[in-house]
């Protein structure tokens, strides 16, 4: 699209992309960004919208993008808690060290490269599966399907190891 294109999509659709990213996120200055984040994506791609679905576009990328804010929040509210948590508790008792030591061995050992980089990002980062596809130069399918059978070849591993 041409950065022309680009910049009436914005004039007529950057109100509603607003009002949406505010209902969602609470935030009116996380909002803005969240819309110019679309539109910056939108310069920087070759994508081409139609214009019977170019609103609806835009509205699912805002919504997706106010999403991972969400869930990065969370992740953080997690990190926090977690951190306040464990001065007052300890933070793995013996057998949840065991195991914790056994899964990573087995990781490090039976896991291809990807799916290993894959499951540090993404469980250990706490990264989400965008951030992860991002960083990785992946699509996020690959991420998702990685996911997928490193969760069901642990589930194996421990199943007939228990």
């Amino acid at each position: 699209m041409t950065r022309k294109e680009i910049e009436n999509l914005f004039k007529t659709h950057y109100a509603q992309m607003y009002r949406l990213a505010v209902t969602i996120l609470y935030d009116e200055a996380e909002s803005k960004d969240m819309v110019s984040e679309v539109f910056a994506r939108l310069l920087n791609s070759n994508v081409k919208l139609k214009a019977d679905t170019a609103e609806r576009y835009l509205l699912t990328a805002v919504r997706n993008q106010c999403r991972n804010v969400l869930e990065h929040r969370q992740v953080h509210e997690r990190f926090y808690r977690l951190m306040s948590d464990e001065a007052v508790q300890p933070t793995l008792s013996t057998d949840e060290q065991i195991r914790m030591e056994e899964l990573m061995r087995y990781i490090q050992q039976q896991l291809p490269p990807l799916s290993q980089e894959i499951f540090r990002l993404r469980y250990l980062r706490e990264m989400t599966c965008q951030e992860v596809a991002d960083t990785l130069g992946i699509s996020r399918q690959t991420v998702h399907s990685h996911l997928g059978q490193l969760v069901e070849r642990i589930r194996e591993y421990f199943k007939s190891n228990t």
